[in-house]
């Protein structure tokens, strides 16, 4: 796909919805998309101070950057339903195979964190990276899969510094749970999911066209953003996602090494193409110029991490 070629937007209606969704705070619903067997889920866009805030092509931004990383993620797609904007995000495929499910991570912190309340939604301070280790590491106790779900997870990490994630809380990621043919347990990280917080996109737009006037504001933003997974239990907030990525290459280099790799083949010019195929009508030229200024700067602060 050339960069002067779009991405599609599909065009849902009421009749297109299967069920609603009702986990989480947005609006959203499954539907049935033409030619695929497989759910989606479309999340509406929502309104602020009568402007479409951008989630939904946060969502779509975040999972063609994944794709360039190599990051396993959800598909996603821009889609109006009766003239509504949003998204569409396809139901995992390996949640297809027999006896798969999705385990959520505060269902797994609860199982192994003393004290831990996986039903608390926000500003849950026991969701640290320590807890997530532990939880993983007594959860999938066959060697391979701990070390490659790790691996992965360093990629999610990774994604969300560079989109400046805020919402990977406890129920925004996973592992996937199957028994295979000989009755083993096999444990997987879920694909990466739901990026809807990322990359200024509920900034209104005149704040942004004045933003864009000051080139030292997108390094400004990206320092203060606060994420959804602490250093510390006593910490005020969560981590910075670019303050998270640093530290957990101090503490774990080699689940690092092939990401560095990885990045080599990263081309800035490949990421922020993928904000150029963004259509015109799904994201004001505003938001366009500083997810591109945010972009630059946190692909600088990760070359920086990853070298």
């Amino acid at each position: 796909m050339s960069v002067s070629s779009p991405y599609p937007i599909y065009s849902l209606h009421e009749t297109d919805l299967l069920a609603p969704e009702e986990m989480g705070s947005k609006r959203k619903g499954w539907v049935q998309v033409e030619n695929d067997s497989e759910r989606w889920l479309f999340k509406y866009a929502r309104m602020s101070n009568e402007q479409i805030t951008g989630e939904h092509w946060a969502e779509k931004v975040a999972a063609e950057l994944a794709e360039v990383l190599s990051i396993p993620h959800a598909q996603v797609e821009l889609a109006t339903l009766d003239g509504a904007q949003g998204c569409l995000s396809r139901r995992f495929p390996e949640l297809a195979q027999p006896g798969a499910d999705l385990i959520h991570g505060n269902e797994l912190l609860g199982w192994t964190v003393l004290g831990y309340d996986e039903t608390k939604a926000f500003k849950q301070h026991d969701h640290t990276l320590d807890h997530i280790m532990t939880a993983i590491e007594r959860v999938v106790l066959d060697r391979p899969q701990q070390e490659a779900i790790f691996q992965q997870l360093t990629g999610y990490i990774i994604l969300d510094a560079l989109i400046l994630n805020t919402d990977r809380h406890h129920e925004n990621w996973g592992l996937i749970r199957r028994t295979n043919p000989k009755g083993q347990l096999i444990h997987s990280l879920a694909p990466s999911f739901d990026h809807a917080s990322s990359l200024g996109r509920n900034e209104p737009l005149d704040k942004l066209k004045n933003w864009l006037q000051e080139p030292w504001r997108s390094s400004w933003y990206a320092e203060r953003a606060k994420g959804a997974i602490y250093l510390h239990p006593g910490d005020d907030h969560g981590t910075n996602p670019l303050v998270l990525a640093e530290e957990f290459r101090r503490r774990f280099p080699s689940h690092f090494q092939p990401w560095r790799e990885v990045w080599k083949n990263v081309k800035l010019t490949s990421l922020l193409e993928v904000i150029d195929k963004i259509p015109v009508a799904f994201m004001a030229e505003e938001q366009r110029g500083f997810t591109k200024a945010l972009l630059q700067f946190t692909f600088s602060r990760l070359s920086e991490v990853l070298r």
